[in-house]
């Protein structure tokens, strides 16, 4: 039973003809109700194996017609199936829903916000059913049980996710008024947060993050952010850094954001490999910081961050193409490496290994024209002679003994092993 004729006391309490007090009914479309068990796969025990029952659960109301029903009686004529077709919450064991009956199809809607607590909200309409505990466990878990809830779900306090009035990005008179965001906020730190700050809209997806925050930062596990107006650090400001996932109570703050391959101490990496350094010499020395950290403070400044312990992007069955108006940087504090089963191919109008601004650069040597010049200098060297009383004499090595196109011949014969059969370089 989901949807009910019923009445509700004084509210439909009306006056008959004779002056007679009686109840009219009313007719409740939904009726509340709690997830007795989530059937969240085939493998579930009340699926029965059929992939059509995957999101529904076995639910029982709590108002119907005749004895309430005990969990431990639920079967198939209990089973509740979304209500929306593409859009879906399973709730959890013990989970409050909203039951209802379309066409003859029973629904759920779901679970619902009793508490206003994104882990978990207590059904306060359920009664403890004592015939579900178990003598082998502790007091806690009996209880746990006996309000027709899972020993295996974890319980943790995170905070409901909040918008806080940024005073850099909220352009408004009001100190501290801004506007609400849509949110979807999953159980235990993931979140999609589709929002604006003014009318300058943005998209964070958020996973991984502390139960204590409230709002997306840099200590999330992984971050990814769209915006269409704002730096990063003016979006996300400073963040904390938890050492140990058991101490709370000990959190580092770092104030703003770093790319990883800058974020070093000159014991780990050189000051001239930092990144920064690099994008700012190629610039002609235009600060770094403007370059990399500040960008967005301008109107339609779009961009995007992914920002993960691991990024990882892989290509199946064809291409990956990197395509940039302006500049491709790429840092990192340890090594940078390519393998390709084939070519490498760089095409460019320069190439510089090492920093191009440096007096001290050297041009690279093209080998092919290199040979051709060794090959005749030794060449000329063994068909060199001198003149001894007007006749012609071949050059000798130092002992005076030996001629010394015998020992050039020899390293003649070996240059062509200084060019590679490999790697070309252009010319030019």
């Amino acid at each position: 039973m989901s949807s009910i004729l019923t009445t509700a006391g004084d509210l439909t309490k009306v006056k008959g003809v004779f002056g007679k007090n009686f109840n009219t009914p009313i007719y409740m479309q939904f009726v509340p109700g709690v997830c007795v068990e989530p059937i969240v796969s085939t493998e579930t025990l009340k699926s029965y194996d059929n992939s059509k029952n995957v999101n529904s659960i076995l639910a029982i109301p709590h108002i119907r017609k005749g004895p309430k029903k005990k969990r431990t009686d639920c079967n198939d004529t209990d089973r509740y199936f979304p209500l929306f077709r593409g859009m879906v919450e399973v709730p959890a064991y013990g989970d409050p829903v909203l039951l209802c009956d379309f066409g003859g199809v029973k629904y759920y809607l779901g679970p619902l916000n009793t508490e206003n607590n994104v882990n978990f909200n207590d059904d306060n309409m359920s009664e403890p059913e004592i015939n579900l505990s178990s003598g082998n466990l502790s007091r806690e878990q009996n209880e746990v049980l006996a309000k027709g809830e899972s020993l295996n779900f974890k319980k943790i306090n995170y905070k409901r996710m909040s918008k806080k009035w940024n005073s850099k990005l909220d352009e408004t008179k009001a100190y501290k008024e801004t506007h609400g965001d849509m949110i979807f906020e999953g159980r235990h730190g993931n979140s999609i947060r589709i929002g604006s700050r003014s009318e300058n809209p943005y998209v964070f997806i958020s996973n991984g993050r502390q139960p204590q925050f409230q709002q997306e930062g840099f200590s999330d596990g992984s971050l990814i952010a769209i915006t269409n107006k704002g730096s990063l650090n003016q979006h996300f400001g400073g963040y904390y850094k938890q050492e140990k996932d058991d101490d709370l109570s000990n959190l580092l703050t770092v104030n703003g954001f770093t790319l990883a391959s800058d974020n070093v101490t000159p014991s780990e990496n050189p000051p001239n490999r930092l990144m920064s350094k690099l994008v700012s010499s190629v610039n002609g020395d235009v600060n770094a910081n403007e370059l990399i950290y500040n960008y967005g403070n301008i109107e339609n400044q779009n961009q995007m961050l992914f920002h993960s312990d691991r990024i990882t992007f892989n290509s199946k069955t064809d291409d990956i193409y990197l395509s940039s108006n302006k500049d491709i940087h790429i840092g990192t504090k340890r090594h940078l490496t390519i393998s390709t089963a084939e070519d490498l191919i760089i095409e460019s109008e320069r190439i510089y290994l090492g920093d191009p601004n440096k007096k001290e650069m050297e041009s690279m040597v093209l080998g092919d024209k290199l040979l051709k010049i060794l090959d005749e200098t030794l060449s000329a060297l063994s068909e060199a002679t001198s003149l001894f009383y007007g006749s012609a004499l071949p050059l000798t090595d130092s002992t005076g003994k030996s001629p010394l196109s015998a020992k050039l011949s020899p390293i003649q014969k070996q240059l062509k092993q200084i060019l590679s059969t490999k790697h070309k370089i252009e010319q030019g």
